[in-house]
């Protein structure tokens, strides 16, 4: 018998039959990856020899023999992640996963290879060089492809165009559904009924009486604040079925949980507030930083002085914007953008930028939609004040407002602030014209901070350059 649902709360997020998107079903999405992971290595194969020998002879050479051990390597290496599920849809939308994947794989390929060439005495015709670089290319272009396909794959599933795990939703009466189908979607789960769970509800009884089929698996979402009654009654008739049963909190036990987990016993404790990082992880962002912020000036270098030009032809007033913010610790700070507007507010009285400001010029338009204007930023990387990925600093004034308004924003200035962040690349970029936009983008930032390492800088930097043709909430 199917479940009863509350009526008008249905959403059907049933999958297409087809289970196509843009022409490719799963299967053949798969074999596309596949492909493009063996085209990467093949090239990175012959790439990586030639690079290595224009700077150690400034030839190219003879790059015969590395397009047959590129063959060689791709071929294994595309097996074993194969053998390993690693081009499934689903397994494709976990970076960190497919980066584990490939870490462990293609340094055991080149192991394996190495082997060879030491039992074939053919060490002297092979150059450790070549090879190193060329395994170098290879992880930059993997990990920057395993970005890309997340990115698109993301929008696969929340358009419904895989086969996903189907989910009974319990919630509380308090919670709005229709925000956890849209996250749900978005992360492979296809909502196919509905229940409230109110006080007096009987939901327990209504589980009992009714059974539940067609179901993989049941999400129950609680505010903390309603009658934990109801939600025991119900873990209770559910331990009958054969089905896992997820429990998801809203509001501060929500927050509370997301922290980091570790276990006293047989019980679990959350590190809501991590530490600051320890020096070895300090000096990796900053070795970071500092090459990162390096090469962005030195490539970025001709279009600032484009932009500098600009700017002074097409209004009055400085080339650069100079204001008060708050960084690490709260230590103050003066950052530095390309002057966008008509006016250099720096006081207690200022706006954020809205659409058609009319204080925004011709090329600070232009400037602000790209993020050109940021590109002066890296200066304050490379002294120290700013990191190229931290939560976004905000003027003095809005400091102060939301200081008093959201409880966990002065958290944020536990790590340096950054050019980029995991706000920006999950839809906060631009303005914020409500408290509710800048809670949320506060709780990526705060995410951000729990949950930081290299290669989630990584990702971030990546993610904003695919980002940046998104000018919608930019202006």
């Amino acid at each position: 018998m199917a479940m009863p649902v509350d009526q008008g709360w249905t959403l059907n997020l049933s999958f297409r039959n087809d289970r196509r998107w843009f022409g490719f079903n799963s299967v053949a999405i798969a074999y596309f990856a596949a492909f493009l992971d063996f085209l990467v290595v093949l090239l990175a194969s012959a790439g990586g020899y030639t690079l290595y020998q224009l700077i150690s002879s400034g030839t190219e050479g003879d790059i015969s023999l590395y397009v047959g051990i590129g063959l060689l390597v791709a071929t294994i290496f595309v097996l074993s992640m194969a053998v390993a599920h690693a081009y499934r849809p689903a397994d494709m939308l976990s970076f960190r996963r497919q980066i584990a994947a490939i870490c462990s794989i293609l340094p055991a390929v080149l192991v394996f290879l190495l082997a060879i060439v030491f039992f074939l005495k053919i060490g002297t015709a092979v150059s450790r060089g070549a090879i190193l670089s060329a395994a170098f290319l290879s992880l930059v272009a993997l990990a920057a492809l395993r970005v890309t396909w997340r990115s698109y794959l993301g929008k696969a599933v929340s358009k419904a165009a895989f086969p996903t795990r189907r989910v009974l939703l319990m919630c509380a009466c308090s919670i709005p559904i229709e925000p956890i189908v849209q996250k749900a979607a978005a992360n492979g789960l296809s909502i196919k009924h509905t229940m409230h769970i109110c006080d007096g509800s009987n939901g327990a009884e209504r589980l009992e009486k009714n059974g539940i089929s067609d179901i993989d698996e049941v999400l129950i979402v609680w505010d903390g604040h309603s009658n934990s009654g109801g939600l025991e009654e119900c873990l209770s008739a559910l331990r009958q079925f054969c089905v896992p049963v997820s429990v998801m909190f809203a509001g501060v036990v929500g927050d509370i949980a997301q922290g980091f987990a570790q276990e006293i016993g047989e019980r679990r404790i959350f590190q809501i507030h991590r530490p600051p990082l320890g020096a070895v992880e300090r000096s990796i962002k900053r070795t970071f930083d500092i090459v990162f912020s390096i090469a962005a000036m030195m490539v970025m270098f001709p279009i600032c002085l484009a932009v500098a030009i600009a700017i002074k032809m097409d209004s009055r007033g400085p080339v650069f914007f100079v204001q008060s913010r708050k960084g690490y610790s709260g230590r103050p700070f003066r950052i530095l953008k390309f002057r966008s507007m008509s006016v250099m507010e720096d006081s207690g009285d200022i706006r954020q930028a809205t659409r058609d400001d009319p204080r925004v010029t011709r090329v600070g338009a232009f400037i602000r939609s790209t993020s050109i204007d940021e590109l002066p930023q890296f200066w304050n990387v490379l002294r120290g004040e700013m990191s190229v990925v931290g939560p976004r600093p905000h003027a003095l004034a809005h400091d102060e407002l939301y200081g008093t308004l959201i409880a966990q924003y002065a958290s944020r200035r536990n790590v340096k602030p950054g050019v980029t962040g995991w706000a920006q690349i999950n839809g906060h970029r631009g303005e914020t014209p409500t408290v509710e936009k800048m809670a949320d983008r506060v709780r990526h930032d705060i995410w951000y901070i729990n949950n930081w390492s290299l290669w989630l800088d990584l990702r971030i930097v990546i993610l904003t350059a695919l980002g940046l043709k998104d000018r919608s909430n930019v202006y």
